[in-house]
């Protein structure tokens, strides 16, 4: 995975900052899935709980 420095250039992303984006992912990719059986009712709702996961993952040390 890549990202970019502070002046535009594409750079390698560390190992830990790599675990994280891919432990969010999965859990967007999971909560999507669940939303296909039981939809959110508002869109703040839907982000909300994005919102409330990835705090989770990032907490966790996912």
């Amino acid at each position: 995975m890549t990202g970019r420095t502070a002046a535009g250039d594409v750079t390698v992303l560390d190992d830990d900052l790599v675990q994280h984006v891919q432990a969010d992912a999965q859990t967007v990719r999971d909560t999507l899935s669940e939303w296909s059986a039981r939809p959110p009712a508002p869109h703040e709702a839907a982000i909300g709980e994005l919102l409330a996961y990835a705090a989770r993952d990032v907490a966790s040390g996912r």
